[in-house]
């Protein structure tokens, strides 16, 4: 089985409308539906926004259903100068951009960068060929400063920022669960960023859910099974 988070309801219906054999699963902390993809069994369920919501899905996900790959989809803003509105990163690593790196180096496992599981890096990037690999920053706070946008990139020479990914590969990374976060560009990070997001939130989000079910079948070699 392969375990499928998504940050917003719209990436969910998104992939729930892929699926074959639906069931619903609703309990306290996850909300999602099982169902087949590709030929694959897979779960998929809406984490909400920000790190604890993000960790406690993936913890639970984890251990209820103990997937062989866990992916997780969604939008972010724009770090590098390179990326423009709708395109499309895929993890290398990812980092807490809301940490101190003393505090990741002495107390956060691995040092506070969690790797990506290459295997499905190449998934991702097969589906989305003109994707950038690189770092995902991410922290609790919604960037929107032009200053805050080159601090990440001079810190973490980050591709882009969001909400989720990094408490998602850190609890993967602890249960040794294979992983692979997809971000679409919903903004650029800047002063403009609010206004960017409301126009492109939705096309950003269905984009990243897109090119994640098309990846599962190039990562189980079930590209052609419907």
């Amino acid at each position: 089985m392969i375990a499928i988070i998504t940050a917003m309801d719209v990436e969910l219906e998104n992939i729930l409308s892929r699926l074959e054999d639906v069931k619903e699963v609703r309990r306290p902390g996850l909300f999602g539906y099982t169902g087949r993809l590709h030929g694959t069994e897979v779960i998929a369920a809406v984490c909400g926004v920000g790190k604890v919501c993000a960790a406690q899905c993936a913890q639970l996900l984890i251990s209820e259903y103990r997937p062989s790959a866990l992916l997780h989809s969604g939008i972010a803003g724009a770090v590098s100068p390179d990326l423009r509105h709708l395109d499309v990163v895929v993890a290398r690593e990812l980092t807490y951009r809301d940490m101190s790196e003393p505090t990741k180096r002495d107390f956060v496992p691995f040092g506070g960068y969690f790797v990506a599981d290459p295997k499905l890096a190449v998934a991702l990037r097969k589906a989305a060929p003109d994707s950038h690999l690189g770092c995902i920053a991410t922290g609790d706070l919604f960037v929107s400063s032009q200053t805050e946008k080159e601090r990440l990139r001079q810190d973490y020479n980050a591709l882009c920022a969001e909400m989720e990914g990094a408490a998602v590969a850190h609890v993967c990374a602890v249960n040794r669960v294979p992983f692979g976060v997809i971000r679409c560009i919903s903004d650029l990070a800047n002063d403009e960023a609010y206004g960017d997001y409301e126009q492109f939130e939705l096309l950003a989000a269905r984009k990243s859910a897109d090119i994640l079910c098309q990846a599962i079948g190039y990562f189980t070699g079930k590209e052609g099974v419907k």
